[in-house]
Parts: structure tokens; C-alpha cells; sequence
């Protein structure tokens, strides 16, 4: 199973993660797998239960779920687990010179 953590991009990997509410904040991930993202939430008021849609670069929302909040970190759940190719194509585009 792939995951990819900060030492592994060059980059960094940013979500738009929109809250029911219809709030939405731009958050960089500090780590992600097939099920979901763990992101800095330091601008970022949430609670684990609540329901979110995150964009990830090139993708369309994604429905899911914060599943725990610590600190300065959330976990998000995804609903739909991503594809090897997926994770594969977010390493390669977050190490891209911009």
C-alpha cells in the first residue's frame, strides 16, 4: 500500500477542503494514502464527525470525513479509497518545478 508523507515529495501537496457549512480553506497535506490525509488544520476550525469534500490537485471533490483532530493536525477519511496511479501522480506533481 502506498503513502506519502512529507519526505516524500519534494513539494508540498495542497487541498481545498469545504466544510457543509460551504466554508472552504486551502490546507497543505502533511501525509496521505489510498484512504485518506492527515493536513496542517492550523487555519482550520474543525471537529472530528464532520462531513467535508476535499479537491485534491487535478481531482474533483472527494467526499469524506474528519475522523480526528490533535493540535495543529486533522485526519480526513476519504470515502472512496485512491488508486496506486493517483498517489503516484500527486508525488510526481507536488516534486514539479512550478
Amino acid at each position: 500500500m502506498t503513502t506519502l508523507n512529507s519526505s516524500d515529495v519534494i513539494g508540498t501537496i495542497e487541498v481545498k477542503c469545504r466544510l457543509k457549512s460551504g466554508n472552504s480553506v486551502d490546507l497543505e497535506v502533511v501525509d496521505i494514502s489510498h484512504g485518506g490525509c492527515m493536513v496542517d488544520r492550523k487555519r482550520w476550525n474543525c471537529e472530528a464527525g464532520d462531513r467535508v469534500l476535499v479537491k485534491l490537485p487535478g481531482l474533483a471533490f472527494q467526499p469524506g470525513d474528519i475522523v480526528w483532530v490533535e493540535e495543529e493536525h486533522a485526519g480526513i477519511a476519504f470515502e472512496q479509497p485512491l488508486y496506486d496511479a493517483v498517489l503516484t501522480h500527486l508525488r510526481d506533481t507536488a516534486g514539479a518545478p512550478a
